[in-house]
């Protein structure tokens, strides 16, 4: 069954990834610079922003952060013994539990920080410690499985795209905790408490308290309801995530619906797109593909999923984001017209 009879897809604007609500021109060789998303660093302050209320005012001078609980050594932190430590630079994509399909809030960015389990090992985890508990300024909390912040890709971070982290992404001091959407990733930590137990703000909510992040795919271009030329050629662009849930993303395919001679029920009908751009399994990966477009008018649905490296392949059947997260490939409506 054609999808276009009883779906309807709103448009959307992807945080730090602008769709073009606008008519693209057809060109055989487009540059990169009009893919979506164009670039793999999103800028800070196209990054997508959520919180629960104001963004807090802190000062790295006054701030402090203590690490205790289920600790052998309770410590108090200053900012400059954090940014003292070894650190790591990496790039890192992050994501809303609460993003339908089609990745409205996902950005990527380049962070610096320290491991986490550096700051822990100091202070010592005492064996009946189950959760790191994260509490913040703005009077969030959260949780992490203790075997989970213990990974070494999990960092105390402190800079973003080279900058010290802006106010709105936590400053002074953020967790990058990877696989895991937005809501295990708490910003302006104030202390980090090692518990047996705790409940995180979010989980009193009905939220999934693991909160893994779903295998995704975003088609950026074109946007819901672009107007495309017939007979000419479109280069079909977006990206991909998994946060290394399911080992990466192996290939990203693309099919056409027009309801007539193509429909995305036929396995015939999907095609491989090209991966541009790539860094780790932690961070999108950008794709592209270029597709002539029919020389009839009308209306066809362009669909786009990923194949993860352990072999997951996205399915159409979707699930709203409450409350684990959304799953299902993404899909635009687009008019054909004669030039």
């Amino acid at each position: 069954m054609n999808r276009r009879k009883f779906i309807q897809v709103a448009a959307v604007s992807v945080g730090g990834l602008t769709l073009p609500l606008r008519s693209l021109p057809a060109e055989n060789d487009i540059p990169k610079e009009i893919l979506t998303p164009a670039s793999m660093i999103t800028p800070n302050d196209k990054f997508y922003v959520l919180q629960i209320g104001d963004v807090p005012t802190l000062k790295a001078e006054h701030w402090r952060m203590g690490v205790v609980g289920l600790v052998e050594k309770p410590t108090i932190l200053n900012y400059s013994d954090i940014t003292s430590m070894e650190s790591v630079t990496t790039m890192r994509t992050l994501k809303c539990i609460g993003d339908p399909i089609g990745s409205e809030q996902m950005s990527n960015a380049m962070w610096t920080g320290v491991p986490l389990r550096d700051v822990l090992d100091k202070a010592g985890v005492k064996a009946e410690a189950k959760v790191v508990v994260f509490r913040c300024a703005d009077t969030y909390h959260t949780a992490v499985p203790i075997d989970r912040a213990l990974r070494e890709e999990v960092l105390l971070a402190y800079k973003m795209n080279g900058e010290p982290l802006p106010a709105k992404h936590g400053f002074p001091v953020r967790l990058l905790n990877p696989g895991h959407y937005g809501t295990k990733n708490p910003k302006w930590i104030m202390s980090i408490m090692l518990a047996e137990s705790h409940v995180g703000y979010w989980e009193k909510e009905g939220w999934d308290p693991v909160a893994r992040v779903k295998l995704a795919t975003l088609i950026g271009t074109p946007s819901n309801d672009e107007v495309l030329q017939a007979g000419k050629t479109y280069t079909i662009s977006g990206a991909a995530f998994d946060s290394g849930n399911h080992g990466g993303i192996e290939r990203v395919e693309v099919s056409i619906d027009d309801g007539i001679t193509t429909s995305v029920d036929d396995v015939s009908t999907w095609e491989a797109a090209d991966i541009w751009g790539s860094d780790s399994p932690l961070a999108w990966y950008l794709w592209k593909y270029k597709w002539r477009v029919p020389d009839n008018p009308g209306e066809v649905e362009i669909s786009a999923r990923a194949i993860a490296n352990d072999g997951l392949t996205q399915k159409e059947a979707g699930f709203d984001a409450d409350p684990a997260g959304a799953v299902g490939y993404h899909f635009v409506r687009a008019e054909i017209v004669k030039g």
